[in-house]
């Protein structure tokens, strides 16, 4: 029940992110149904440098981390 609970803030939280970060942390964590990819393959498929997606990566989860953090 606890991880059902855990899962479903998770899914809210990365539903309220912009459409760009939301498809990022879809494509990296393989969430949605697809399947997970490098931040190189996510880099190519965008257009953009893997270091931009490293650093858009890291500022995604610091947000989700507060997001999440006092309801889980």
């Amino acid at each position: 029940l606890e991880r059902r609970e855990e899962r479903r803030v998770i899914r809210e939280a990365v539903a309220g992110l912009e459409e760009r970060e939301r498809l990022i942390i879809e494509l990296r964590y393989g969430l949605s149904g697809r399947r997970e990819m490098t931040q190189k393959e996510i880099a190519d498929l965008l257009g953009i440098s893997q270091s931009y997606i490293s650093r858009l990566e890291k500022k995604i989860l610091a947000g989700l981390r507060r997001e999440v953090a006092g309801k889980i």
